[in-house]
């Protein structure tokens, strides 16, 4: 006998689970740590239902097998694939939410950072990141550089230009100005005694140098013009701050008389006629000087050969005469005293001096004084 057929199941589809709604940023980390718990849960469940589902439809046989077509395979097949997604990508915004909070806990408060010193990363924080802040140090950095640069030209320009003033104001006053030109009434002359005309004729070599700041003065020009007085041998001139000179003289010592006419002219060792005498001045020696530009060696030559001889000697000499090549002296009692040249004056004097007080003879002759020869 046939058996009737079974009655048609309805087709069994797996309960679908409502999509849930996206959950808020600011839930708490208790329920996220159970939406991640409850998620693989549903997970299983749905597997569970699939699998059933698959076990039931096989028992039904051939007509189940028709009615689930491969549209409807791939339906489920996707919906399951976009609940996954979409349960990674509420646990991949829960952990971005308790990475968040945890780090807005860790991060100090302006207040924390008040409270204690402030580190390397908390100054980082206050004062921006690493990057901002090298990039402002550099931009001050270069302000002040450019600042003190500026400063540092302005410096040396002002330096420079006073150090200039200062200078052309001190050669001004030290060169030009009258703060410190001579003043005759601060010249000293000292060296003459009570010779108040040498003294006069000093003071008017002096006057032409009057109003020349004592900087510019030339001592040596000053010499000069004193030196060119007839009675000064040698002048030396020192400045006396701020105004005044001190001119000390040497004046000229007679030592020669040379016979001019009826009188005596009393004469230096440089030539130099200083007086006049009517007669032969005791202590000087009696010349005869040549002319023109030997007498001045002439006379300093006589001069030193004066100056060699005793007194004895000295008082048997009645005239000396140079010819401007040798000398020859005229003694006492017509005897004559061939000198030669003017040199080894002091070996002469002696050997004349013993030829004279130890032999008579009208003439005597020491110009080779080792080998001196009379007659």
């Amino acid at each position: 006998m046939k058996q009737p057929p079974r009655p048609r199941r309805s087709r069994a589809f797996p309960p679908q689970e409502p999509a849930s709604a996206p959950e808020s940023a600011p839930e708490d980390d208790r329920r996220g740590a159970a939406e991640e718990v409850e998620a693989p849960q549903a997970s299983v469940e749905d597997n569970s239902r699939t699998a059933s589902a698959s076990i039931r439809g096989e028992e039904s046989g051939s007509e189940r097998e028709d009615h689930f077509s491969t549209g409807a395979r791939a339906s489920r097949i996707r919906r399951g694939s976009e609940a996954r997604d979409e349960r990674a990508a509420r646990r991949e915004r829960n952990r971005e939410l308790r990475r968040s909070r945890r780090e807005a806990a860790a991060r100090p408060t302006s207040g924390d950072l008040l409270r204690r010193p402030i580190g390397q990363s908390d100054a980082a924080t206050v004062l921006g990141s690493s990057e901002e802040s090298a990039t402002a140090d550099l931009s001050e950095r270069r302000k002040e550089r450019q600042l003190a640069q500026r400063r540092l030209v302005l410096t040396r320009i002002a330096t420079v230009s006073a150090a200039c003033v200062v200078a052309i104001v001190l050669v001004w006053g030290i060169f030009f100005s009258p703060l410190f030109a001579l003043d005759m009434s601060k010249v000293s002359i000292e060296g003459l005694g009570d010779d108040s005309a040498t003294t006069s004729e000093v003071q008017a070599a002096v006057e032409p140098f009057a109003s020349t700041p004592l900087p510019r003065l030339s001592t040596s020009k000053v010499s000069a013009a004193v030196g060119g007085v007839r009675l000064v041998r040698e002048a030396q001139v020192e400045r006396t701050w701020p105004r005044g000179l001190r001119v000390t003289v040497r004046p000229r010592q007679a030592v020669l008389a040379v016979k001019e006419g009826n009188a005596w002219s009393l004469v230096d060792d440089q030539g130099v006629s200083l007086s006049s005498s009517p007669s032969m001045p005791e202590g000087m020696a009696p010349t005869t000087l040549p002319d023109g530009d030997e007498r001045s060696r002439a006379a300093g030559e006589v001069a030193a050969i004066w100056a060699a001889m005793g007194d004895e000697l000295r008082s048997q000499i009645t005239m000396i005469t140079h010819d401007g090549q040798t000398v020859s002296m005229t003694l006492s009692n017509s005897r004559t005293l061939n000198w030669g040249v003017a040199s080894e004056n002091d070996l002469k004097a002696k050997v004349a001096q013993v030829l004279i007080s130890q032999r008579q003879a009208r003439t005597y002759d020491v110009s080779s004084p080792v080998h001196p020869v009379t007659s």
